[in-house]
């Protein structure tokens, strides 16, 4: 075979080329403070878990999703422009919104306590008036 810029050619490209170094891009850190769990507070977090590896119940999930919403609001408000972050907080707005509704049909009870603990105004179409807010309150005292 004849050579190429002067090595020697295969049948199937170079037979003993010596290989261009691999160029290391740096990688974007995106949202590093969500990763490394700064700027997020989850003091509320505790007082939904009904036993000490709770993580999953819907109350410990949308309390979660509440400090992840405060958290994404305050990077909004400094960066009003960030399309991706309010891309991102839609999507945690709908998550949150789609817990709520569960928690309404399964347990009005909890749900009640949950919007009212974490100032959540109500998610349910029907509940225009508060309703569920109004009961919460009226109990409460």
């Amino acid at each position: 075979m004849a050579s190429l810029c002067g090595r020697r050619a295969g049948v199937f490209g170079p037979a003993t080329g010596v290989r261009a170094p691999r160029v290391e891009r740096a990688r974007l850190a995106i949202c590093a403070s969500f990763k490394n769990k700064e700027n997020i507070n989850l003091d509320n977090v505790p007082k939904y878990k009904s036993h000490d590896n709770d993580a999953g119940s819907t109350q410990v999930q949308v309390a979660r999703l509440s400090a992840r919403i405060e958290q994404i609001s305050t990077h909004l408000r400094a960066n009003r422009k960030d399309y991706s972050s309010k891309r991102g907080l839609e999507a945690v707005l709908s998550q949150r919104k789609r817990l709520l509704r569960y928690l309404y049909r399964t347990d009005r009870p909890a749900y009640d306590k949950v919007i009212t603990e974490l100032g959540i105004r109500s998610v349910i179409a029907g509940d225009s008036h508060k309703a569920a807010q109004r009961s919460a309150a009226a109990a409460a005292k």
